[in-house]
């Protein structure tokens, strides 16, 4: 940490260990313990605070990366447990535990648990502590619930469906109801789309409009060029892109896609961008790679955030990234689409089939010619 703050420039590190709450919290750590541990901040109020100072940590290596949305959604599930009423926290417990962190714990072993996920996961909680408030409020137990009283509350809460119906599908598998009906969650097919014509406009707004930032360039030409969604976008790295002696390359699945010229001009400017490290934060995140670096930069910039950027600027993403996927499908076979921008076979026949059924649906609708006799 010591040579963390001596890399910084002096009245930075100065200003740093004046005013943040991160340095007032080193510092009082320091005084107090022998060492700093995960299991020691782990104890502390999770305040935005005490998130920034273990990051800090572990980008210096002070502290062994870990899972930390794992870690997260269990220290909120303990501390909401804690505070519920004892019936209430004996259905709540088995099922926070049993239903969301046991599958949170087998996706982080895949390195596939997010930040995002860990909020989806809180709220599938919340959402059952609402309705168990609301069974309360009502003098019902549970398993006495009606078929009537539940659609009551579906139709008085039609934010809460979606969330709500993982405590009644873990609820029903145990028989803890009665053979209660409630809307599953399904993805609907994309419904809103571009015209090709208007696809290639924005592209060309993207590659040659210079008033525009640099990032919302670099998103916008891939979503229209590759159907990236800005999800991934986000997450990819400088070695994602390689330089050849003619050609450029970004790598998206297992085989690295060919960049037009403009595009690679744009990123080679993002990367060489140069960052003022001036911050103990800074310095320690100097080392990570990601093309668009988030605060602190040792994450990536967050999707909504991008999403917003993209929308301030009139080239939104995710009807941009439909249209793009609807015109790769239909030129090219589904597996070469899989391989080549890196999704999933079943995801690539699935859009072509929404393709096949919007064209069938466009010719439907299409009167046919008289013919003259």
């Amino acid at each position: 940490m010591a040579d963390t703050l001596s890399a910084a420039r002096p009245f930075s590190t100065l200003s740093w260990l004046a005013t943040s709450p991160a340095a007032t919290l080193l510092a009082r750590l320091v005084s107090q313990h022998d060492g700093i541990t995960h299991e020691l901040l782990d104890e502390l109020p999770q305040s935005s605070s005490i998130r920034y100072f273990r990051e800090l940590l572990v980008a210096t290596t002070i502290l062994e990366p870990r899972p930390e949305p794992l870690h997260q959604l269990q220290l909120w599930v303990s501390r909401t447990l804690a505070d519920l009423p004892a019936h209430q926290r004996a259905l709540i417990a088995p099922f926070a535990e049993w239903e969301i962190v046991r599958d949170a714990r087998r996706r982080a072993a895949r390195g596939r648990y997010s930040h995002d996920a860990a909020g989806a996961d809180r709220r599938d909680i919340h959402a059952a502590i609402v309705f168990m408030n609301w069974i309360d409020s009502v003098d019902t137990p549970l398993h006495h619930l009606t078929q009537a009283q539940l659609d009551l509350w579906l139709d008085t809460n039609p934010g809460a469906h979606r969330h709500t119906s993982a405590l009644l599908r873990w609820a029903r598998a145990r028989r803890l109801t009665g053979p209660l009906d409630f809307p599953t969650r399904r993805n609907s097919p994309p419904g809103r789309f571009i015209s090709n014509d208007e696809l290639r406009d924005q592209l060309r707004r993207c590659l040659n409009d210079t008033s525009l930032p640099t990032e919302v360039r670099i998103v916008g030409a891939l979503v229209r060029l590759y159907a990236i969604p800005v999800t991934r976008i986000v997450k990819l790295t400088i070695n994602s892109f390689q330089r050849g002696k003619t050609n450029s390359y970004l790598t998206l699945g297992a085989h690295p896609v060919l960049l037009p010229p403009k595009l690679t001009l744009l990123i080679e400017d993002q990367i060489a961008r140069p960052r003022r490290l001036t911050t103990p934060s800074d310095i320690a995140d100097a080392r990570q790679v990601y093309l668009f670096p988030g605060h602190p930069p040792s994450r990536p910039r967050s999707r909504s955030a991008m999403s917003g950027a993209m929308a301030r600027y009139g080239l939104p993403s995710a009807i941009a990234h439909n249209s793009a996927m609807i015109a790769a499908v239909t030129e090219l076979p589904p597996i070469v689409v899989s391989d080549l921008f890196g999704i999933s076979p079943n995801t690539a026949n699935a859009w072509a089939r929404l393709a096949q059924a919007s064209w069938t649906d466009y010719l439907d609708t299409q009167t046919p010619c008289a013919t003259e006799e």
